[in-house]
């Protein structure tokens, strides 16, 4: 269990994951259940935080995390070259909970994030330069669209028409008919058929009609409110933000990890948590290897694939039951590579990022916090994920090599895979951030949040105004709140 005050000790944050897996170990339980006030699911961002909050108010809480790391979708790869974010990397100008917890706990931040060389443009076999793509005769959009680089080309529809102008107007009852498909939206807006396929080729969502518009709009009016801190002109919003962000010094998966040590043995790893049965006036817990846990409130800060795993008494009814069911996560699947000898972007005189309309959606060739450029971060989203899921994780490697290769000659010979990761296929997760679909934000945003007798929800999925690292601890924050006015 856990108490109100913090040491010295808990502030440091660890170095390293393999420094942070050691030093919390999965605490032998005997089979009878413990009590504590309050279980936590999952040691994400929102359920840490969570934790926190509810430690720091004198409650006892147990955190269950079903990986052997905590930090959910912030996980820096320290077992790749380069140590890459496979997750969560950018913590934006307004992200005001994950700077304070990182200044509290002594994790260093310095500027900047997500920065990467500018694109060079791919369609089909032919590579364009940013600067010939408007009167490129391979750029078959239209009027005012011919300026817009293809990757900000739903950024640029959604600035020129988006509706929404508060934090929170995306919930009220009158935004519900833009809880529509984006491709729906766009069409009305006179999007032209080869602007709506430059769209396509970039959506972390199946395609456009398969996205509730109303969360687009939702994300592109929190970053409109963030006045003046990006710059939006022919960028998408990695883009946007990038120097105006922060990063965490050494990795974003340093900063759970000293918000995990700051709880202490309170945090359990490798308990997958199988049932929880709330019949007899309390919450009993029970993992897959058997030990149990009993608590008089239970947080569920895992997303809703994982969620549908676990035995819920009494069971999850109406839109809310429908929700942890049928709630659509996107793909996000990665290969990292190492570049050799000579850059092929001076060999070839072309921005060494790579957009395509092929096979990938990009290749991104990032600047390292320490000036290095010998990396390469090949992604599929959306449809062009799903399939090259499909591949075993070797075979992927070696096929987006290939395909890097074949659109861009000069790289030939010069790259070398040093990891794959796909955000579907990782354990507990199954997917890199929920996707609702057309209909499901008035379906389900307000419901799925409800308490469930003794059972709170936390988790980006369940964010009101905030986006990115920040609504999932927005999201702790809020489950908190929730159990603290119960125990008054």
């Amino acid at each position: 269990m856990i108490k109100k005050s913090m040491t010295t000790t808990r502030r440091t944050a660890l170095k390293t994951s393999a420094a942070f897996a050691a030093s919390i170990m999965t605490s032998p339980r005997a089979s009878a259940a413990e009590h504590s006030d309050v279980i936590v699911i999952g040691a994400g961002f929102a359920g840490l935080n969570a934790a926190i909050m509810l430690a720091d108010e004198g409650l006892s809480v147990t955190v269950l995390e079903a990986n052997n790391r905590v930090g959910g979708r912030a996980f820096t790869a320290d077992h790749i070259y380069g140590s890459p974010e496979l997750g969560a990397s950018q913590i934006g100008p307004y992200y005001a909970r994950v700077r304070d917890t990182a200044q509290r706990l002594g994790v260093e931040l310095s500027p900047g994030s997500n920065i990467n060389a500018p694109f060079t443009y791919a369609l089909g076999d032919t590579l364009i330069r940013k600067e010939d793509w408007e009167g490129h005769n391979l750029n078959k959009t239209v009027g005012a669209e011919r300026a817009v680089l293809p990757q900000a080309m739903q950024g640029y529809y959604m600035g020129k028409y988006n509706p929404l102008e508060g934090f929170d107007d995306w919930l009220e009852p009158e935004a519900a008919r833009y809880d529509i498909p984006l491709a729906e939206w766009l069409i009305e807006k006179g999007i032209s058929e080869e602007a709506m396929r430059l769209v396509n080729a970039g959506l972390v969502a199946p395609d456009a009609w398969n996205v509730s518009l109303l969360t687009l709009l939702q994300e592109a009016t929190r970053g409109r409110l963030m006045s003046g801190a990006g710059d939006a002109k022919g960028k998408d919003q990695f883009e946007q933000y990038a120097l105006a962000s922060a990063h965490v010094v050494g990795g974003t998966s340093r900063l759970p990890e000293a918000m995990a040590r700051y709880l202490g043995d309170s945090v359990l790893l490798n308990k997958i948590v199988s049932s929880i049965d709330m019949s007899d006036g309390g919450a009993d817990v029970t993992c897959l290897d058997g030990t149990r846990y009993r608590s008089d409130f239970v947080i569920s800060a895992i997303p809703f694939g994982p969620l549908r795993r676990v035995s819920i008494t009494p069971t999850l009814e109406g839109e809310q039951g429908a929700a942890v069911r049928h709630m659509p996560y996107a793909t996000n699947t990665q290969v990292h590579m190492r570049l050799k000898g000579e850059p092929y972007w001076e060999q070839d005189g072309m921005d060494a990022s790579l957009w395509s309309d092929g096979a990938l959606n990009i290749v991104r060739q990032p600047f390292g916090y320490d000036g290095s450029r010998d990396r390469l971060l090949a992604v599929g989203t959306g449809k062009k994920g799903e399939r090259l899921d499909q591949l075993a994780p070797k075979d992927r490697g070696e096929f987006v090599v290939k395909e890097i290769e074949r659109l861009r000659p000069s790289t030939k010979g010069k790259i070398e895979v040093t990891g794959v990761h796909s955000w579907p296929q990782y354990n507990f997760v199954y997917g890199c951030r929920h996707s609702y679909g057309p209909g499901q934000v008035t379906r389900f945003a307000h419901d799925m949040i409800k308490p469930h007798y003794r059972m709170h929800f936390a988790g980006e999925h369940t964010r009101r105004l905030e986006i990115g690292m920040e609504s999932a601890m927005e999201s702790g924050e809020r489950a908190a709140f929730e159990i603290l006015e119960r125990t008054i």
